[in-house]
């Protein structure tokens, strides 16, 4: 019998977590606000035209130069130049598309991260989402 009660309580509250799982997703209706990612110093999601729809705290500004090309400012508590980023293009992004990352590069703004994205071989702007664990 004690191994039953057990397993009940268990259910019980594995359900009780997913709801409030669920009910948390639903109440971060606005992508402007900024987010959070509890196992990353900064993360942010760019669209193709260089809008930020979601970032953390301490991703101060993304600017768009020349085709392909998106620098990403960390705020000071991040030293981007000892930094491992990731990056992944955003489901949007045209087939064939490529991105890769360089921190701290000398061609974007000090604290920086530089996102190269293009297609086929070719620079252009595409989606995506960067992080910074």
């Amino acid at each position: 019998m004690r191994t039953r009660n057990k397993f009940l309580l268990t259910a019980v509250g594995v359900a009780a977590v997913g709801t409030a799982s669920i009910a948390g997703v639903a109440l971060a209706a606005d992508p402007t606000d900024t987010v959070t990612a509890p196992y990353a110093q900064a993360a942010v999601s760019v669209d193709k035209a260089g809008t930020v729809t979601h970032r953390t705290a301490t991703v101060e500004s993304v600017t768009k130069g020349s085709e392909g090309r998106y620098c990403v400012k960390l705020s000071s508590r991040i030293d981007a130049s000892r930094s491992v980023p990731v990056a992944t293009l955003d489901q949007r992004a045209n087939w064939k598309s490529e991105i890769f990352v360089q921190p701290g590069s000398t061609s974007c703004p000090a604290n920086s991260v530089l996102v190269l994205t293009g297609t086929d071989g070719t620079a252009k702007f595409q989606p995506f989402h960067l992080i910074v664990p």
